[in-house]
């Protein structure tokens, strides 16, 4: 692959994976609001808890096995087809035992979790739901990442529509058929219910653009190399899920059930500006897959440029209009999650920047190096979380969870500065942040152009927001266009690659 091969690869993914993660995150925002709306602070609180809970059983029935797949299928699809089939009925069976362990743990565990640890037992019959959903769950993130590994992303747009449609019809029709002290339990079952659909929908056209996918051929695979790939993942993986959720699980056992939902909604968001301002990771790990050495290096400052052109904003954005966005979207009750949305919104720059290096990690089968630094943020992220937690709640209960926000985004900094080593060290990579600067200064004038703008507005409304994001777009391209921080090199590449 040449280098222009490489950028249109890399926009050319990316630009499916960003429309595919959009739709997702802008179903996903639609999805929460709803529940946030109809539940109300404590009923959201309850579900943002058990999600979270579940989460990290969830991560059992993975243990870096979605990694795999995308790793060892783009490997065998460029150089040993015969194998396609070995590998994906291998890694499926590993992927059944997992997340049936995974979902009957739970299962056995949410008594005791709900009465003896939250101490709250309006938290067993969601837990329950919540078992069988990881397991469906687990078979449907597997098959979707097939489309990534045959670089087929285009296929998880279609998908993901599906998917969002499906959740917030039928979580409205939750919320009108089902009596209230139901409608978390409901949520659930409906996700379940989104999720069956979706595993046909991706065996469906898996069938088309892999015929042979699901034939059980005898074509042999090198089982312990798989194996060693999938043992350093699983550490890491299990650190991941701890480290994104260990601040939920411990305002849940701190704090009342409703500031675990101001907390969930104000994540939410970040997430949504995420999926929004992300880079598309995981495109690029078949990418990396096959490329050579040098090119992967021009590959990854690539990524690193469109990362902070794309994320650096959106942090900036997040802190003008964060408290406008929680005041229109989930109504005045939720006000107290706009004090730790303005802390997470610094997570947006290393939580998708540590996804590329993840990516880089995973191609080079040197996955013991991710293992190892996200076992340490995360034992990092717990200390910091205790400590903060327990010495805000002296403050208010507003600023303990203000401080959970400070030791998530502390440690995800912690973490980017140690991948960042480590890439260094084992890549010898020349790694530029100068294109960070001509974004960060279009943002600094977005922000205080939105700042001042919104001072002299009273009321905000739906209208007024959209407004205000709209004005921000314009401001920071218009900006970063006249101080060159964007070239038309980049804007003819991004429209070769749409035409095509």
């Amino acid at each position: 692959m040449n280098n222009q091969d490489i950028k249109k690869s890399i926009v050319k993914d990316s630009f499916w994976s960003f429309v595919s993660t959009s739709i997702s995150r802008l179903g996903g925002i639609i999805f929460t609001i709803i529940l946030a709306r109809f539940l109300m602070p404590e009923n959201y609180g309850i579900y943002a808890l058990v999600l979270s809970s579940a989460t990290i059983f969830y991560t059992f029935a993975d243990l870096g096995i979605n990694q795999t797949i995308i790793r060892y299928l783009s490997f065998a699809v460029k150089r040993k087809k015969k194998q396609i089939s070995s590998y994906y009925w291998y890694l499926l069976k590993v992927k059944l035992i997992l997340a049936s362990c995974s979902s009957l743990l739970l299962l056995l565990l949410s008594y005791p979790l709900s009465h003896f640890v939250f101490k709250n037992p309006l938290l067993f019959y969601p837990l329950v739901a919540a078992s069988f959903y990881i397991f469906v769950l687990a078979l449907d993130m597997f098959h979707s990442m097939v489309f990534y590994a045959i670089q087929k992303v285009n296929y998880l747009s279609m998908r993901e529509l599906f998917s969002q449609i499906s959740r917030i019809i039928l979580a409205i029709l939750i919320f009108y058929f089902v009596a209230q002290p139901n409608q978390v339990i409901g949520i659930f079952l409906s996700l379940i219910l989104s999720s069956l659909f979706l595993i046909l929908f991706s065996l469906y056209y898996i069938k088309i653009l892999i015929p042979n996918l699901f034939e059980k051929l005898k074509e042999k695979i090198d089982k312990g190399r798989v194996r060693r790939f999938v043992g350093f993942l699983t550490i890491a993986s299990i650190s991941s899920v701890f480290f994104s959720h260990i601040d939920s699980i411990m305002i849940g056992l701190f704090l009342p059930t409703e500031y675990v939902g101001y907390y969930g909604a104000a994540f939410s968001l970040v997430l949504g500006a995420m999926g929004f301002a992300s880079f598309p990771i995981v495109p690029l790990l078949p990418l990396f897959t096959k490329i050579n050495k040098s090119k992967k290096e021009l590959a990854f400052n690539r990524a690193i440029k469109y990362l902070s052109i794309i994320t650096i904003p959106a942090i900036f954005g997040l802190l003008a209009l964060g408290k406008y966005i929680i005041k229109i979207f989930y109504g005045f009750s939720y006000l107290p999650a706009a004090l730790p949305l303005y802390f997470l919104s610094f997570l947006l720059f290393p939580a998708v920047s540590v996804g590329i290096f993840l990516s880089l990690f995973s191609a080079e089968e040197k996955p013991q190096i991710f293992a190892k630094l996200i076992v340490i943020a995360c034992l990092l992220n717990i200390f910091l979380n205790f400590i903060l937690i327990k010495l805000f709640l002296r403050i208010s209960p507003d600023w303990a969870i203000a401080g959970a926000a400070i030791a998530t985004v502390i440690s995800w900094f912690f973490y980017l500065t140690a991948s960042i080593i480590a890439i260094k060290k084992e890549f010898n990579f020349s790694m530029s942040f100068y294109p960070i600067i001509k974004p960060l200064i279009s943002s600094i004038i977005m922000f205080l152009v939105l700042f001042y703008s919104l001072r002299f507005i009273n009321n905000t409304n739906l209208f007024i927001g959209i407004f205000a994001i709209l004005l921000g777009i314009l401001v920071y391209f218009s900006v970063l266009f006249i101080i060159r921080g964007i070239t038309r090199e980049d804007i003819a590449l991004l429209k070769l690659v749409i035409k095509k």
